[in-house]
């Protein structure tokens, strides 16, 4: 399949994995409150952290494995089941590991319950498989019965969950549509390989299964790690405003993760046929797309992001407008990252660089974690966010311009920077003249496209947008 139809459905695929919760997350979080929401996001952030540690370094030695051996069926299914073997033993160990939690810290005994379900997620997340679909680039498979699952998890919500009461049923409802999705996958994957564990070997990938695992486990420790810190330093009022706040952060990424997550399984295949200036061409139109998504995007979330929330969550949630303004700028700083860290030195094979510069935002994140969270909440766990990941940006840096003599494109950056300057300029003009969120949302809106249209054409010249009109005029 095309690149053009992989990010198509990518992109499809990214914006609905968070499109979908925030269709209903307005009415959950007006039916169940602040206090719940923040119960079920401080438990299944602290199960996603687990299932970091049960899934490890799969999602990207799987991608590059998968892409490498994709063309051969013998080598796919031995690949594949190796793979999935070291995931299945990752998976036991955390099961267990937090079995014991659950048993052991009074801080989780009252929500026994609610970890069951999340056990549940665990153990059926194993069998998700996402790894295998990219890697053989079927994002058309992944994207339709993603949405499929994703119509039945919202009907089910609007049927089942009524009252303030009903938290758990919401977050059983959220667990299902795990399971349905990695029970179609079961099913499907058979097109591409054969169910056999006879002839595996692990000695390949297991080093770089725990070398990125540990880098996934580090990584994270500022984006599941914290609103679990959060709810074990303040309360869960406090979980409440940050995750909602991120949730509507994750809406912004999800256009311009799904561009690195196709990018990726084809970079990764470039270099395995030795085509390393194709290569650096790809990393080139990485970088526009980038820009052309994240300063329009900031400059309208510095200034209407909060009005925008207000909207989504309704009242009640107004500690999360400060978070989500510090954590703007991330979409730059992930997105530069994510093309350092995840299209060259993962697809170049660096995996000690990339642990150690994982572990130095690691202890980033911890000790500014001890100083600013206790006593700022979820503003605190915003600025640690941030201030983590832009070591893990800029260590990247120094050490792809040692290896490669690389650097990005700063001063293409620093030009953009210098042309949406006009622009938050002007929505603070109209922000002054309107006094309602929907008035303020829809008029600055219309404003950031008309701007970034003219900007990115005449101004810019962005690279993606002329391939594009390219395209439309073919």
């Amino acid at each position: 399949m095309s690149l053009k139809k992989n990010f198509i459905y990518s992109s499809i695929l990214t914006v609905s994995k968070y499109l979908f919760p925030l269709i209903v997350y307005p009415y959950v979080s007006r039916t169940l409150g602040l206090s719940n929401i923040g119960i079920v996001n401080f438990i299944d952030n602290l199960i996603n952290y687990f299932m970091f540690i049960s899934m490890m370094g799969i999602s990207t030695v799987g991608v590059r494995e998968i892409a490498a051996v994709r063309d051969h069926k013998e080598q796919l299914s031995k690949t594949f089941a190796s793979l999935l073997t070291l995931t299945i033993i990752t998976t036991v160990i955390a099961i267990v590991v937090l079995w014991i939690a659950m048993y052991t810290v009074p801080k989780l005994m009252p929500y026994q319950d609610l970890l069951y379900v999340g056990i549940v997620k665990l153990a059926f997340n194993l069998f998700l498989m996402e790894w295998f679909f990219m890697g053989v680039e079927d994002f058309r498979y992944i994207t339709n019965r993603s949405l499929f699952v994703k119509c039945l998890y919202v009907v089910s919500v609007f049927l089942f969950v009524r009252e303030a009461a009903d938290y758990k049923i919401y977050y059983i409802i959220s667990v299902c549509a795990v399971v349905a999705n990695a029970l179609f996958n079961i099913v499907y994957i058979r097109k591409f390989i054969r169910w056999d564990f006879r002839h595996i070997d692990l000695r390949p990938y297991y080093r770089a299964f725990l070398i990125f695992g540990v880098y996934v486990l580090l990584s994270n420790v500022y984006i599941s790690l914290n609103p679990v810190w959060l709810g074990f330093v303040k309360d869960t009022d406090e979980v409440g405003y940050f995750t909602t706040a991120y949730r509507l952060h994750n809406l912004l990424m999800a256009v311009l993760l799904s561009f690195t997550n196709i990018l990726y399984p084809r970079v990764s295949n470039l270099l395995a046929e030795g085509k390393k200036e194709e290569f650096w061409e790809k990393i080139t139109t990485a970088f526009d797309a980038i820009f052309l998504f994240a300063f329009p995007t900031i400059m309208f979330m510095l200034v209407a992001g909060p009005d925008l929330l207000h909207i989504v969550v309704g009242d009640g949630f107004e500690g999360s407008y400060l978070p989500l303004r510090i954590i703007t700028p991330l979409v730059l700083i992930i997105g530069i990252e994510q093309i350092l860290v995840v299209q060259i030195l993962m697809a170049m094979h660096c995996d000690n660089t990339v642990l150690k510069n994982s572990l130095i935002g690691a202890i980033v994140s911890l000790a500014l974690n001890v100083v600013l969270t206790p006593q700022m909440g979820a503003n605190g766990s915003a600025i640690v966010w941030v201030f983590s990941e832009c070591a893990i940006m800029v260590l990247s840096i120094a050490a792809i311009y040692r290896k490669f003599g690389y650097l990005p494109p700063y001063q293409r950056i620093l030009a953009y920077l210098a042309s949406y300057v006009p622009l938050l300029v002007l929505s603070m003009v109209v922000y002054h003249f309107l006094d309602n969120s929907f008035a303020i949302v829809s008029c600055i809106g219309v404003l950031t496209v008309a701007y970034a249209a003219i900007n990115e054409i005449y101004v810019m010249k962005n690279k993606v947008v002329g391939q594009l009109l390219h395209s439309l005029h073919r």
